[in-house]
């Protein structure tokens, strides 16, 4: 009796392990190194998801350095603020254009920095946003990663 416990806890363990296995597979193969594998469980599950996503601004920021050293400053100033604005508009509108309205809603739209907050009701949405390979990384929006506009105790 003991024996067979032991050989079912292995075989129980053995299937869990393989099923994990799988489907971090499969997370990974639909941009699963762009996002937690809770957020594809949740949206899976039903569950819709609020979050943070994050653009690759490499190129802007090459172009912004250019135009900074042209200029001989090294700090962004107010046309080179905008310029980067500009460019990351057109990079986030051509990122979502490719979804019909609904499939993903605008939260806010940092027009100075390479994020959106978006929400998304299911997994193949985020997966077709991942897919895009100017799209970083996806996160959750938790309190601890928001500015706080308000420093007192």
């Amino acid at each position: 009796m003991c024996k067979e416990r032991n050989i079912l806890r292995v075989f129980i363990g053995l299937v869990l392990g393989i099923g994990c296995y799988l489907l971090a597979g499969c997370a990974s193969g639909a941009g699963g190194d762009k996002v937690a594998q809770e957020i594809w469980e949740k949206l899976t599950a039903g569950e819709m998801q609020d979050l943070i996503v994050v653009f690759d601004d490499a190129a802007i920021l090459a172009e912004a350095g250019q135009l900074k050293k042209a200029k001989g400053i090294l700090l962004d100033d107010a046309e080179i603020i905008r310029f980067k604005a500009e460019k990351y508009l057109g990079m986030k509108r051509a990122a979502i254009s490719r979804f019909s309205s609904g499939e993903i809603e605008i939260l806010k739209d940092f027009e100075a920095l390479p994020i959106m907050l978006l929400r998304f009701h299911n997994a193949e949405i985020l997966k077709m946003l991942l897919s895009d390979p100017l799209v970083v990384q996806a996160y959750k929006d938790h309190p601890e990663n928001r500015i706080q506009s308000d420093p007192s105790p």
